[in-house]
């Protein structure tokens, strides 16, 4: 799960540079990407707390066959797919 979200994380800063590319506007780095980031990081937080508060599997009724992926696994996916958001931001921030 990490692998996908890392590699989810690099098709989203592939699309933002391209489109900085084009249109000239660097600083869709920063805002585009940091802002993924954050989004992605929060989201990471949520479900690592849900998981310590709520437990790791889910509810009675959320806990089925289908739903196997546990709130840590959610938590480290949304981390890995911050990474190279927030790495593509500050490489932006430090060589602005």
């Amino acid at each position: 799960m990490i692998k996908k979200g890392f590699i989810a994380g690099i098709v989203m800063v592939e699309i933002v540079l391209a489109l900085a590319v084009f249109t000239g506007k660097w600083s869709y780095l920063y805002f585009v990407s940091g802002t993924m980031g954050a989004v992605s990081l929060v989201l990471a937080l949520a479900y690592l707390i849900d998981s310590i508060v709520l437990g790791s599997t889910g509810t009675f009724f959320s806990a089925t066959k289908m739903r196997k992926v546990s709130r840590v696994e959610d938590a480290k996916r949304f981390g890995a797919i911050a990474a190279p958001n927030v790495l593509a931001a500050l490489i932006y921030i430090v060589a602005g």
